[in-house]
Formats: C-alpha cells, structure tokens, sequence
C-alpha cells in the first residue's frame, strides 16, 4: 500500500503581538509575520543554560537586574520575536515583569548552541543579526 505524504496547513500569518499573547504551552519563535518551530533542547541543553544562569545570577542582582529564561519573548523587529536561552536585563532596562512580550532590548543575550545543523545555523547567524538589529550589543 502506498504511504501518502502528510500535508501540513499553511502557516497563518500574525502579527507581532498576536505571537506575544500566545498561550506559553505554543511554542516557536515569529519570524517574518509566522509561527515558526523551534529547537528541542536537550537535557545537556538545558544543564549549560541553568549553570550559565547561575553562574551570572550574582553578577546580576549586583546590578539590580534579571535573568529571564527561555519562555520570555523578545520583539526583534516588527515582524520578528525571538526566545533566547537567557536574557539579562540590567537597572534601567527592565521590562514591565507582566509583560507577555518584550519590547525593550536585553543587555545580553545567550544562546546555547546545539548540535543539529539547522538549530546551529539559527542560533548562529538568523538569531545573532536579530539580535544585532534590535541594538543587543551581547
């Protein structure tokens, strides 16, 4: 018996705030006006981000700042919003905390790199020129 191919909808274009107010259990990241899938991290993943998140934590308070984890999403442009590993706000610079999505720059940024071509490339040069765009100098 022939396998037919799975077809999947088209994804239904959105606007920058409609990805924000998503649900949290919706997972992805809006790049050009689209929901688009993002990496599955794995457990090493998110070891590396929690020790990193630890190991800035003090650095941090020092500063008056946070650290926002994986869920929080950052507006990178008009048609594009982002999920970084961490994100790390500095006295100043501090979102509004009931904000479901963020429209002020992070001071840094960190994204964990993984091992699977695709995550690598998006990690390493869609995200990082977002990044650079919106004035995220870290």
């Amino acid at each position: 018996m022939p396998r037919s191919a799975t077809v999947l909808p088209k994804p239904k274009p959105m606007t920058l705030q409609e990805w924000g107010d998503l649900d949290e259990e919706i997972e992805g990241e809006f790049v050009d006006g689209i929901l688009e899938e993002e990496e599955m991290a794995t457990f090493l993943h998110e070891l590396v981000v929690m020790w990193l998140a630890r190991a800035l934590g003090s650095w941090v308070r020092r500063r008056q700042g946070h650290i926002a984890g994986s869920e929080a999403k950052i507006a990178v442009g008009s048609r594009r919003g982002r999920k970084p590993d961490l994100s790390i706000y500095l006295r100043g610079n501090v979102p509004a905390l009931a904000d479901s999505l963020v429209r002020i720059p992070p001071h840094l940024v960190v994204e964990v790199i993984s091992p699977r071509p695709r995550d690598a490339r998006r990690d390493r040069v869609e995200k990082i020129g977002d990044y650079a765009r919106v004035g995220i100098s870290y």
